[in-house]
């Protein structure tokens, strides 16, 4: 029984750790720039992060301060949460 448990306790960390992408950073700032056109965000430091086609622009505004979470796989670092 024990082994079972154990094994089941396995699997489901297993599982949860395989959802969260491998190569997500975070990073902190003051939003410089909204791009909606280009779909970009520039935060205070000069990095550029592209945002999701879903994104809602009403929750974000120039000057707030806040932490993003981005996947830096690829040249273009791409927003997954703010």
């Amino acid at each position: 029984m024990t082994r079972q448990i154990l094994a089941l306790f396995a699997s489901s960390f297993l599982t949860v750790a395989m959802s969260i992408p491998s190569v997500a950073r975070e990073a902190d700032g003051v939003i410089e720039s909204i791009d909606q056109e280009r779909a970009e965000l520039r935060l205070s430091d000069g990095q550029v992060y592209h945002l999701p086609p879903d994104f809602d622009y009403d929750a974000i505004a120039k000057g707030m301060t806040v932490v993003v979470i981005y996947d830096a796989a690829d040249e273009r670092p791409m927003l997954h949460a703010i």
